[in-house]
């Protein structure tokens, strides 16, 4: 129950492009996540066992940001952008990834909500990206730390 009173809550608080004061977040935001017509085929590569709701968003973001390979923390050669399930995945090496420039992807994070709060509020985490269904984490030279809270485009997943 707790997870619905989180996803309610998310879409009152959160921003959609407008109020998001990151050059990068809001480039993103504005020409990926909130523009359907982006979200077409994207030359992005997913792991064999990767089939959910967010593929098609979530590629365009990857694809935006310059990435070609999503992997998995089991995958024998990491690719840019790495996705965990907190609730399956062991995360004793979630820090080292940041720091070797990889992008942490996050299924479901208000599933362990917990966890996440812990993650965002590390400092190795300079960035975030809180759609509700699905959070990024990386480490971005030359920006502050700030957690962003953005409205999932729920008009786009058709």
């Amino acid at each position: 129950m707790q997870y619905y009173v989180d996803l309610v809550k998310h879409f009152i608080i959160a921003n959609s492009r407008h109020g998001t004061h990151s050059p990068f977040v809001y480039g993103l935001a504005d020409q990926v996540i909130y523009k359907k017509a982006n979200l077409g085929s994207v030359a992005v590569s997913f792991p064999s066992s990767f089939s959910w709701r967010y593929r098609k968003l979530l590629g365009a973001m990857l694809s935006h940001m310059g990435v070609n390979t999503l992997t998995t923390l089991y995958s024998e050669q990491p690719g840019a952008a790495i996705w965990i399930d907190p609730r399956h995945d062991p995360m004793a090496n979630l820090f080292d990834l940041l720091e070797a420039g990889k992008i942490i992807i996050v299924h479901e994070p208000y599933r362990s909500k917990q966890l996440w709060n812990q993650w965002n509020a590390d400092p190795r985490v300079i960035v975030s990206i809180d759609l509700f269904h699905v959070g990024l984490l990386l480490q971005r030279d030359g920006q502050r730390k700030e957690n962003f809270l953005l409205r999932y485009p729920y008009w786009n997943d058709k």
